[in-house]
C-alpha cells in the first residue's frame, strides 16, 4: 500500500473529524484575513526592509502588539489555521490526485516551517525587551546587531522571507489544481483558489523586489486575490463540512 492509500484509507468515521476541523480552521483562517485587513485599514503603509532593527525597537517601545502586528503575527495564525486545512484537503483527495497532493502538502508545510522558524514578530518584541534595559551602549549594539539578523531573515516581504512565502503560495496553487480535477469538491472551488493564489504570488514577488511599486501591488494584485482568497475560503468550509457530516 502506497503512504498516500494509507492516508486516504481509514474509514469515513476516521476522517468525519479531520474533516469537520479543516472546515472550522478555514472559516478561521478567514478571519485572520479579514482580521489583518480591518486592522491594516487607514494606518501606515509598512516599507518592508525599509526600517532597521532601531527603528522596530521604537515601534515597539510605542505599541508592542503595532509591532507585532506589523512584523505578521496575523501571519502566523493564518498558517497555523491552515495545518488543518491542508490536512483535510490531502485526506479527501490523496487516492484522487496522489502524486500533486503530495508535492502540495510538501510544499506547504516546509513553507509554514521555516516561515514560522524565522518569523521575525515575537524575536524583536523579546529583543525590544531587552534593549529597553539594557545598561551599557556595548549591550544595545548587540541587542541591535541581533536584531538586523532576525529581519533579515524574517521580516514579511524581503528576500528572506521569499522562500517560505513563495513555497506556500505554490502549495496552494497546487491544491487547487487537485480541487479542480479532483471530483470531490465543485470546480469553482479549484478555479476562485488558482486565480486567488496566482494573484497573490504576484504580489508577493513585486513587493519583495520591486519594493517601490508596493503601492501599487497591493492594490493591483494584493487586494483582489485577497477577495478571491475569501471565496475560496467559504467554499472549502462548505466543501469540508459537508464531507464531514457525509462520511
Amino acid at each position: 500500500m502506497s503512504g498516500s492509500e494509507a492516508f486516504a484509507g481509514g474509514s469515513g468515521r476516521e476522517w468525519k473529524s479531520l474533516y469537520l476541523i479543516g472546515g472550522a480552521a478555514a472559516l478561521a483562517a478567514m478571519a485572520a484575513n479579514i482580521l489583518d485587513v480591518v486592522l491594516g485599514f487607514g494606518g501606515e503603509v509598512v516599507a518592508y526592509g525599509a526600517k532597521s532593527a532601531l527603528d522596530w525597537f521604537a515601534v515597539f517601545g510605542k505599541n508592542a502588539f503595532a509591532g507585532l502586528y506589523a512584523l505578521g503575527l496575523l501571519n502566523i495564525v493564518y498558517q497555523i489555521c491552515m495545518i488543518p486545512v491542508f490536512a483535510a484537503l490531502a485526506a479527501a483527495h490523496a487516492r484522487k490526485k496522489p502524486v500533486l497532493t503530495g508535492l502540495s502538502m510538501i510544499a506547504f508545510f516546509v513553507g509554514v516551517a521555516v516561515y514560522l522558524a524565522n518569523s521575525a514578530a515575537v524575536p524583536m518584541s523579546v529583543l525590544s525587551g531587552k534593549y529597553a534595559s539594557a545598561g551599557t551602549e556595548f549591550e544595545r549594539a548587540l541587542i541591535a546587531a541581533a536584531g538586523e539578523s532576525v529581519l533579515a531573515r524574517g521580516e514579511d516581504f524581503t528576500p528572506g522571507a521569499f522562500l517560505p512565502l513563495i513555497l506556500q503560495g505554490i502549495a496552494a496553487l497546487g491544491i487547487s489544481f487537485v480541487i479542480l480535477k479532483g471530483g470531490v469538491f465543485k470546480k469553482p472551488a479549484g478555479a476562485i483558489g488558482i486565480i486567488a493564489f496566482s494573484l497573490l504570488a504576484v504580489f508577493t514577488f513585486l513587493a519583495t523586489f520591486v519594493p517601490s511599486v508596493y503601492t501599487i501591488a497591493f492594490y493591483g494584485f494584493g487586494m483582489l486575490g485577497g477577495l478571491f482568497v475569501l471565496a475560496w475560503f467559504v467554499l472549502i468550509a462548505r466543501g469540508l463540512f459537508r464531507l464531514g457530516k457525509t462520511a
